[in-house]
């Protein structure tokens, strides 16, 4: 049976019609994409666990998402996140542990979500100085960077191996500076993270001797905002976009992944080879994160001598962003 002249030309008319929807659908989306750039402000520390930005930056998935970035570099995320709360950046990585001990000071910060994990924290000593054994840091001089996962996991490691924190004479000590102290003999140790242990190791030689600080317990590598950036929250969608992209990069070219870090930040191969099994780089924001920043608060605050008010964490995070981005990701309890 043949189909009549007018129900093929009602055939011909809706199917141009379906092309033109789709082709219009298509170019809505190329020109969402392609509009103006949004530009967001982002210190980080230059360390493995940073590699998700390395490759959004060199892979171009901020610009694919309509986004300029601004990378500057500080050695620590405590001084990443000092930046964000003078208002010199607009987000910043930092680790679980500062972001805890700066919002018991700035209360309108918030975990915009974790982007890695990392148990990369040593102690590196001097075998000169009469030390072969972790007993031997009794009485010594031993170098620490205050509010940071350096003194965290040094009160950690001391109480772990028996040692009473006041058994040692701790040394406050700038995270850049550590490997230098230790190499000068100023200290007689230090905890530190990375890349600082691997620093100190290679520039003390066969005179190093190190212990792994955190007994297999990884920290959160965050990022961080001030609360006021959640009122427009369009460059943070395209920054988790961007980091999300490059997770999936990461997870597909494991050595390309390492490649582009060594490059980014001019990484000793061996450093990064000795550092890459005790990273893991993925954006989410898991019920680990709350536990993990409710002991760092109360460690916190039991180290200042405050065992009362103590805040309640949930008010430090920020879902929004990632829940509309990638909702899956965000397994908290609430």
């Amino acid at each position: 049976m043949r189909s009549s002249p007018c129900k093929i030309e009602l055939l011909k008319i809706t199917l141009l019609f379906l092309i033109l929807v789709s082709w219009g659908c298509e170019r809505g989306v190329e020109q969402e994409a392609g509009g103006p750039s949004l530009k967001l402000s982002l210190a980080l520390s230059p360390v493995p666990y940073s590699g998700l930005i390395a490759i959004a930056d060199e892979k171009g998935f901020f610009k694919k998402n309509g986004l300029d970035v601004s990378l500057s570099l500080y050695p620590s995320g405590r001084e990443c996140l000092e930046s964000v709360c003078r208002g010199d950046t607009l987000a910043a990585t930092v680790a679980d542990i500062a972001f805890s001990a700066t919002a018991l000071e700035d209360t309108t910060i918030r975990v915009l979500a974790s982007i890695a994990t990392t148990v990369g924290s040593q102690i590196v000593a001097r075998r000169d100085r009469n030390i072969q054994k972790p007993s031997d840091l009794k009485g010594k001089r031993v170098g620490f960077s205050s509010n940071t996962v350096s003194e965290y996991f040094l009160y950690a490691f001391l109480i772990s191996e028996g040692i009473s924190p006041k058994g040692i004479k701790a040394v406050d000590i700038p995270p850049g500076r550590q490997a230098e102290a230790l190499l000068n003999g100023d200290v007689d140790a230090v905890s530190a993270f990375d890349p600082f242990p691997f620093q100190a190791k290679k520039r003390l030689g066969e005179n190093a001797i190190s212990w792994d600080s955190q007994n297999n317990v990884a920290y959160h590598w965050l990022l961080a905002v001030k609360e006021s950036i959640a009122g427009s929250p369009e460059p943070l969608k395209r920054l988790l976009k961007s980091l999300i992209e490059a997770e999936d990069f990461a997870l597909a070219h494991e050595e390309q992944t390492k490649g582009i870090i060594a490059r980014k930040w001019d990484f000793d191969p061996e450093f990064l080879r000795e550092s890459w099994p005790g990273t893991r780089l993925n954006v989410s924001f898991s019920q680990s994160i709350v536990t993990s920043l409710q002991n760092c608060t109360n460690w916190q605050m039991s180290k200042m001598g405050k065992t009362k008010d103590r805040p309640d964490v949930l008010n430090y995070l920020y879902t929004g962003v990632l829940d509309e981005v990638a909702p899956k990701t965000v397994t908290i309890f609430r």
